[in-house]
């Protein structure tokens, strides 16, 4: 059973657990309100004033324990779903396409995550150059070249995304302005030597990153159209 399977089952005891609480109350009230001799008992002596006082004060106690319950499995919930992406950050294998990564974040209950979510939109610069002068075949070899070396530097540190053409984005979980920047040097590294050693079509790109650490943006979607804004005034300024 998993850390979600087993919080849920937690939830539904708690919720049992609330409704018997309530059950007991609202009999305790019915009664007192349709026996007028305990109602007179219950002003008249002490002992039982004190235990009617004790059996509420008991009640009150086992909602307020049920509540803070409540509120400490939701946060645990939140690092289950937290702990849940940063796993499948971690052991994704390979390129995925956008869709699958609107899905990973699609969830409104990974808030917490989006919070330190780091995400770098790379832009190969020359493909379109690359297909008109040298072929298509040229074109796809640049695109498969890139795409196994932004495997190699991307995964190390998150998951690799194609984001459709000549876009790819490196997302990346509890990002840091030192973290995204030592993954983008890497790449650059590599580019460089790619391009002195290896191919007769030079590899150029264009980059630009999103911290959602700097920018609290509520939504997956939103961190990559700030990227896609950014990435695309730099390049009309180049």
């Amino acid at each position: 059973m998993g850390t979600k399977e087993i919080i849920s089952y937690f939830k539904r005891g708690k919720m049992i657990q609330l409704a018997i609480v309530i059950v007991i109350a609202v009999c305790f009230v019915v009664i007192l309100a349709t026996n007028a001799d305990l109602r007179a008992v219950l002003f008249t002596s002490k002992s039982v004033s004190l235990l009617c006082a004790f059996i509420w004060l008991l009640l009150v106690i086992a909602l307020i324990n049920i509540f803070l319950d409540f509120y400490k499995l939701n946060s645990f919930n939140s690092v289950a779903d937290q702990n849940e992406i940063k796993n499948f950050m971690q052991q994704s294998g390979g390129m995925l396409n956008r869709f699958s990564a609107d899905n990973l974040f699609k969830s409104d209950e990974v808030e917490q995550v989006l919070e330190k979510v780091g995400c770098s939109m790379i832009e190969i610069a020359n493909l379109k150059e690359t297909n008109e002068k040298a072929g298509r075949d040229a074109g796809d070899k640049m695109i498969d070249d890139f795409c196994e070396m932004l495997e190699n530097v991307g995964n190390d540190y998150g998951i690799v995304v194609r984001n459709g053409g000549n876009e790819f984005l490196i997302v990346i979980a509890d990002c840091t302005e030192e973290m995204m920047r030592q993954c983008l040097t890497e790449l650059t590294n590599s580019i460089a030597v790619y391009n002195q050693e290896e191919s007769p079509n030079p590899i150029e790109i264009h980059t630009t990153y999103v911290l959602n650490s700097d920018e609290h943006l509520s939504r997956f979607s939103e961190v990559l159209t700030k990227a896609y804004h950014q990435l695309h005034k730099s390049s009309t300024e180049v």
